[in-house]
């Protein structure tokens, strides 16, 4: 296209000329038809590739603060999430065994979960598991997948619920399985 026919374009899409209807009106036609062409024909850009590794957890035990249920007691229980990129959450990537009716759960449970390699974060939450009525939230915390990644996680994790008052721990460890890319 020449600077000519952008001008003259402009003209007839401004009315001149006898407007869209008139002897130059087909400038605007041939042009709608070369966008609708060029628009069917774009690639659209490739999904960025986003590899996963696999982790290995080993869930020892654990203490909840305050009891959940009418007996004194809870049945713990823990998941992890992903915090993904967006700042959602995944869908569980670890669910422990319930401890039944007791303060000091011992998991004793070591299982394996895979975890995007762009995820920069897990959640690990504490619940207590009950049967005629809605699970009650105990506590959560954060580890940074940075760590987990760099030289593993090892450690007591401490629960909160909004609060400074720690509302539970549980003692466990992660790492990466080496040569694990999925």
């Amino acid at each position: 296209m020449s600077i000519y026919e952008d001008i003259m374009r402009a003209q007839v899409k401004q009315g001149n000329m006898g407007g869209k209807n008139g002897p130059l009106g087909y400038l605007l036609r041939d042009t709608k038809k070369k966008e609708k062409v060029a628009k069917v024909n774009t690639p659209k850009p490739p999904k960025p590739v986003v590899t996963k590794s696999s982790y290995t957890i080993n869930l020892v035990e654990g203490t909840v603060t305050n009891p959940t249920d009418s007996n004194g007691l809870s049945d713990p229980y823990l998941v992890i999430m992903a915090i993904k990129p967006d700042n959602s959450f995944s869908k569980h990537l670890f669910k422990s065994d319930v401890c039944k009716k007791t303060l000091t759960p011992k998991w004793n449970q070591v299982e394996h979960f895979i975890v995007n390699d762009n995820v920069s974060d897990i959640i690990v939450e504490l619940w207590d598991h009950d049967v005629l009525s809605k699970n009650d939230f105990i506590g959560r915390s954060i580890i940074s997948m940075y760590t987990v990644r760099s030289r593993g996680y090892d450690d007591t994790l401490q629960f909160f619920n909004g609060s400074e008052v720690v509302e539970g721990t549980a003692k466990l460890s992660i790492t990466r399985k080496e040569g694990t890319r999925v």
